[in-house]
């Protein structure tokens, strides 16, 4: 998106990547990337709709199944940010593999809770057009085809937080955590943060992802009141 924060744009760069923008109201990154791959005879890695990718991104739920067991804990459920579900399938699977039982929470950025609103309705529901959120890590238009047919069945309820909740739980991580965490990365703390689920006792797993935000930004939630 054209409003990519800066050290997103800077790390793809620097890693050789070709940027192309692309306007989230009017345009469709799909519909882009399908044509630039057409034209250059290219493939597809989708950033979430790819089984290496969720298995890749598993091993985030074997790296916290290992820590809770290094404390002596057992977590009764998992809150993990979700924007096109790859995220959350991948260590929702691992998870459930090492801690049977466990109930694992999607969390996302209210007015992009597509993945809440389609385990509701037991099919895809897609994000209502208009819709903004500082999360850009999680913005997807829908849930994938892949990461869907698996959340459905492993997922627990999901849950929606605002704006302004996300930034206070970026507070939160910084002041108390001494952590740099992103607005999409912050999302299953501020979940945690304001009860939700309600609190039923028992261990929480909150899962934070991604620090890269820009610095205006970051200023600019570290001030809120």
């Amino acid at each position: 998106p054209r409003d990519a924060p800066a050290p997103k744009r800077d790390g793809a760069r620097a890693h050789g990547a070709e940027l192309v923008f692309y306007d989230p109201g009017t345009e469709s990154r799909e519909a882009i990337g399908a044509a630039l791959a057409r034209e250059r005879g290219a493939p597809i890695v989708r950033p979430y709709d790819d089984f290496h990718v969720i298995a890749g991104q598993g091993t985030l739920g074997l790296e916290a199944a290992a820590q809770a067991a290094s404390l002596g804990l057992r977590p009764d459920r998992a809150l993990i940010p979700c924007g096109g579900g790859g995220l959350a399938a991948g260590a929702g699977l691992a998870l459930r593999h090492r801690l049977p039982g466990i109930a694992v929470h999607p969390v996302e950025p209210a007015g992009f809770d597509d993945t809440a609103r389609s385990l509701a309705a037991g099919r895809r529901v897609a994000n209502r057009p208009g819709a903004r959120s500082i999360c850009d890590s999680l913005l997807a238009p829908e849930p994938g085809a892949l990461t869907f047919a698996l959340n459905r069945t492993q997922l627990s309820a999901g849950i929606a937080v605002r704006d302004d909740e996300a930034r206070a739980a970026m507070r939160a991580a910084f002041r108390h955590l001494r952590v740099v965490v992103e607005p999409g990365g912050a999302v299953a703390l501020a979940a945690a943060l304001r009860g939700r689920p309600a609190p039923g006792g028992g261990v929480t797993l909150v899962v934070l992802s991604g620090g890269n935000v820009d610095a205006d930004r970051f200023r600019e939630a570290l001030a809120a009141a």
